[in-house]
């Protein structure tokens, strides 16, 4: 598993190919131009074309519609890759299948690997060249073939036919069906390739310079091997011969037979190490002297005596032939390395291309070398060729090595600073051209030739301190002053300004670096005075341009003048341009700039987005040095030489760095990642940009995202471009936990009564539905806000105001948002508290209990909202609160009574609730409480005063029943009365335990007694018709 990953790794890091063309399955539109003359139809994860598929060279296959998951696509024709693709990726693999009978599948090879991410399944011939596949490869109808420079598979190999490995590495097993008799018919041939893993064909299985770590079987036939050294590391048993040439065989089995076959062979310079038992062999074997450690069993005895030794887990044996008779063991058994690809792109920039030496003067021409790979600085082998070399020494300034005249080992840094010393200085022809060619040894294919004269008088460049410029270093697009002068030897030999010289020289300006590119308006014009010139140059393009300067030049009373009095003299310097910086600008999805403080949102964070990046020329007032906020300048001039393939090595380098919250700014260890690579080289351009896909933040906020580059370009810092790109916001919530706060004493609520306060706790997410840290330091404003709300069908049933307060805390890694809802202080209802509301009396009327136990109905409170911030997905429905409150229709049921005229009555009150299409006492409650003296009367018969009877006492609810209400009387007498408990606010406050008790209209009601008090007359008493308590129970 380590070999995988380390091969992983690399592949990563192979290069997107220039001009890269990304189809991404979220866009079928532009993924239909593969589908050959037909369109994607999608089902699920499967994109299935009904016609051939044809992916073009260095084509990259993506999906950011369906993170995390395996797609697949379908072709009802042959598919075809033209090289250099990259389909899928580590996360997100995309499998290719062909539907139909001798379908094909080919990759192609044009230069670099491709990369596939997926499994490859065909009914036809599946053939392959320099690929690398992470997944399985099977033809179920035909014959699977990988050849060219290199190739790599991890997973199984399965074919129908036959199976062809050439440069192959294999993690994984290998199977081939052909089962042809004939011995020359290979059914499985592994050629200059490595497996670790079991080799199967029902045919011939053929070793021709491999490495095997597993075991090799053909069922029906042959098992040989040829060529140069064999290894395997396994067992071997074939149906007929085993005939094996130059071969290193390594036991890894007790008990079991290493080489099996019906005749064995083994030729003198093979090796065979068993733990005990080596060779069977059901006809007689032909071992022709073979070292060999282990027991050989031949039905026919062997006619030539091998070197057998013992086993090397057989130490005591008898059967060695040997003294002594130890297996001579290697120290360790092989292994079956799977190495990576190497990925080297050396190149080097030698500068100046042309350079004088004054005879008389002190400066020597001297060349600076730059070697990078891949962009990068690094130490290379360089060859330097003179094209005199009995005329010149080449002197090392500046490396790491010098290790002969001619070869030389640059620094770490990629620096070799090479000198041209003349051996004899009265030998050299002045004004003659003489050449040095250098050339990358690991890379023969990258030289640059330069040139170099000595002359009595010539051009030069120079600095402030007055010494000498060999190449000036500009900004692209930025003017820059060069100060230039004309040096001549006097008489005396020393070097002199000519200041006689008055002119305008000619000047010529080619690029040498990069082939092939524009000179981008280059304008330099020097007017010489006494000698001296100071002139802006400027060019809008970067490279390495050479800036000749020539003319005639009056040489009177100098050295070497001829005998007509002028001289035609020339000079050279070299421009290096730079691009000024690395717009950062938008991609996939415009790039908005907003914080976690304010401004607009740009997309959830690890969601997947692209942006592309441009090398621009400078811009007025601009910075020179430092970082550049780029979001003004993606308009900006582009340098196109900056992407030319042979333009200097750069690689343009993604980074990030948290810029909001800043609360966590510093120690925010998750930034900017890719799915592809934040790396591009300077070849992969698309469109005069680079094109950054498969970007994404795990967390919130906002970042400081920048683009530089890796080193140094021609020696200068280009400075390195910033975007600050945000809001990344949350995508997914889910509530962790609710907690229901009941009325005291209660652990339950009636309908119509408000809670003291319902708390319930969200959680914030991003698009992967993993937790974020950041969400708690967002400005409240820009957090989404939720509420709570029915939502199945009670949805007006339950409609509590906004939460009070909300707070936002880090809960380990999760950003937790605490919402409170709290009962109104001052006479609380369902409209300004948190309450389950009866239905209408003409509706479902009375009805519950709700989520009292399994058996009663179910409520599903959950979260809602209604201003939508940046966006709002729930986790899996688990907005829906695990703790949903236990809610009780109830109500007041005053009995009736009656008794003597003039006595004190109790009258019972009992608090009931709805359950089982009953009302039943509620033997839970032991909280409400009721005054008698809130009450309203109304006279059915009375010969006294209206003001004669009224109810008083408090009532203590005791398991759903109280007796502490009386009904008396001021004057002893006969009558009935209706009383009705006030349980408004203004009385009992206890709306909530009303009941639509005289059916008449739509309100609900106070709860009815009706007090009867009878006449005394001795013993006996009048009897009321429908008097309650007639027996004077009471």
């Amino acid at each position: 598993m380590m070999r995988f990953f380390s091969i992983l790794s690399t592949a990563l890091l192979f290069p997107v190919m220039a001009e890269a063309k990304v189809y991404d399955l979220a866009d079928i539109a532009t993924l239909n131009e593969i589908c050959v003359g037909d369109t994607f139809k999608v089902q699920g994860t499967t994109y299935t074309c009904s016609s051939a598929i044809r992916i073009p060279e260095g084509a990259h296959i993506e999906n950011s519609t369906q993170p995390q998951q395996t797609v697949t696509i379908v072709a009802y024709g042959n598919v075809l890759l033209k090289g250099q693709n990259n389909i899928g990726s580590e996360t997100t693999p995309i499998n290719i299948k062909t539907e139909g009978a001798n379908l094909e599948i080919v990759v192609e090879n044009t230069g670099q690997p491709s990369q596939i991410f997926g499994n490859l399944t065909s009914h036809g011939l599946l053939s392959i060249e320099d690929t690398i596949v992470f997944g399985d490869i099977k033809s179920s109808g035909g014959s699977i073939s990988l050849k060219g420079q290199s190739n790599f598979v991890f997973g199984d190999i399965h074919a129908l036919r036959k199976v062809e490995l050439e440069q192959t590495q294999i993690e994984g097993d290998v199977y081939a069906g052909s089962s042809s008799s004939n011995i020359v018919d290979t059914s499985l041939l592994a050629k200059d390739s490595v497996v670790n893993g079991n080799l199967t064909s029902n045919g011939n299985i053929k070793l021709v310079q491999a490495k095997v770590c597993g075991d090799l079987q053909s069922i029906g036939q042959h098992i040989s091997s040829e060529g140069g050294r064999n290894l395997i590391v396994g067992n071997t048993n074939a149906f007929s011969t085993v005939d094996f040439k130059n071969i290193d065989i390594f036991g890894t089995k007790n008990l079991t037979d290493i080489v099996k076959g019906n005749k064995v062979t083994i030729d003198a310079i093979s090796n065979v190490y068993a733990p005990q038992l080596a060779v069977n062999s059901f006809q007689q074997a032909s071992l022709q002297d073979t070292s060999i450690c282990g027991f050989i069993y031949s039905a026919v005895p062997v006619a030539t005596v091998s070197k057998n030794y013992c086993g090397f887990d057989d130490l005591d044996c008898t059967y060695s032939n040997q003294l002594p008779k130890q297996c001579p063991m290697p120290d360790e058994i092989p292994i079956c390395d799977i190495t990576p690809p190497t990925d080297d792109d050396f190149d080097l920039v030698v500068t100046p291309a042309e350079d004088m030496a004054l005879m008389c003067g002190d400066e020597l021409p001297q060349f600076t070398v730059t070697t990078t790979n891949n962009g990068e600085m690094t130490s290379a082998h360089v060859l330097a060729s003179l094209s005199d070399p009995s005329l010149f020494t080449l002197e090392m300034v500046e490396g790491k090595q010098k290790i002969d005249d001619n070869n030389f080992i640059s620094k770490d840094d990629g620096t070799l600073i090479v000198k041209v010393v003349p051996n004899n200085i009265d030998a050299i022809a002045l004004d003659a051209n003489y050449t040095l060619t250098f050339t990358m040894v690991d890379d023969t294919n990258k030289m640059q030739t330069v040139q170099f004269m000595f002359t009595p008088y010539m051009f030069e460049a120079y600095a402030e301190d007055l010494s000498s410029l060999k190449e000036i270093h500009v900004i692209a697009g930025k003017s820059q002053t060069v100060d230039t002068r004309l040096l001549a030897c006097a008489t005396t030999g020393e070097q002199v300004i000519a200041t006689n010289y008055d002119g305008k020289p000619q000047i010529t300006h080619p690029l040498i670096k990069p082939a092939g590119g524009s000179e981008g308006n280059f304008s330099y014009s020097a007017d010489f005075k006494d000698g001296l010139s100071s002139h802006g140059l400027i060019t809008n393009e970067s490279g390495l341009f050479s800036v000749k300067m020539s003319d005639r030049f009056e040489c009177s009373g100098f050295a070497e003048c001829p005998d007509e009095g002028s001289v035609y003299v020339e000079g050279t310097f070299d421009v290096k341009s730079r691009p000024w910086t690395l717009a950062i600008c938008d991609g996939s999805t415009a790039l908005a700039s907003g914080t976690s403080k304010r401004g607009p949102g740009f997309i959830a964070a690890g969601e997947h987005f692209s942006l592309t990046v441009k090398p621009i020329i400078w811009q007025s007032g601009g910075s020179v040095t430092g970082e550049v906020n780029t979001k003004s300048y993606c308009n900006a001039d582009v340098t196109h030489n900056f992407m030319l393939e042979d333009a200097p090595a750069a690689n343009i380098v993604i980074s990030s760095k948290q810029k909001t919250p800043t609360e966590t700014a510093n120690q925010s260890e998750k930034l900017l990642e890719s799915t592809l690579s934040l790396t591009r080289s300077h070849t992969e351009s698309e469109n005069s940009q680079y094109t950054f896909s498969g970007l994404y933040w795990e967390e919130v906020g906002s970042l400081k995202i920048k683009a530089n580059l890796s080193g140094q370009y021609l020696d200068m810092t280009v400075n390195t471009g910033f975007r600050n790109v945000g809001r990344f916001y949350a995508k997914y919530f889910k509530v962790r936990e609710a907690e229901w706060k009941y009325p005291t004493k209660q652990n339950f609520i009636y309908m119509n009564q408000p809670f003291e306060e319902v708390r319930y706790d969200v959680v914030a997410l991003n698009a992967e539905k993993q937790d974020i840290e950041n969400y708690v330091y967002f400005n409240a404003s820009l957090r989404e806000h939720f509420h709570l709300g029915e939502l199945s069908d009670y949805v007006d049933r339950f409609i509590p105001p906004a939460a009070h307060s909300v707070e936002w805390n880090l809960v380990g890694d999760a950003s937790v948002g605490t919402f409170t809802i709290k009962k109104a202080s001052g006479n609380a209802t369902c409209d300004n508290s948190p309450c389950w509301e009866k239905d209408e009396t003409d509706g479902q009327y009375p009805d519950g209990p709700f989520n009292k136990d399994s058996k009663s109905t179910q409520s599903e409170i959950g979260l809602t909202h209604t201003n939508v911030v940046d966006e709002i997905h729930f986790f899996d429905d688990r907005h829906i609160l695990e703790q949903q409150p236990d809610i009780r229709f109830g109500r007041l049921n005053f009995k009736d009574v009656g008794g003597n005229q003039g006595m004190t009555i109790k009258v019972p009150l009992d608090v009931e609730v709805w359950q089982n299409g009953r009302f039943v006492t509620h033997f839970e409650d032991s909280a409400t409480k009721a005054n008698g003296e809130h009450h309203t009367r109304t006279p059915i018969w009375s010969n006294s005063a209206p003001n004669n009877t009224l109810l008083s006492g408090e009532g203590s609810i005791i398991a759903g029943r109280t007796y502490g209400i009386i009904a008396s009387q001021v004057d002893s007498a006969r009558e009935q009365v209706r009383f009705h408990l006030d349980l408004s606010s203004a009385g009992n406050n206890l709306p909530w335990l009303k009941y639509n008790w005289d059916k008449s209209d739509a309100d609900e009601d106070n709860p009815p007694t009706v007090v009867t008090f009878g006449i005394h007359r001795g013993n006996d008493r009048i009897i009321y018709r429908g008097e309650p308590n007639f027996i004077g129970i009471n």
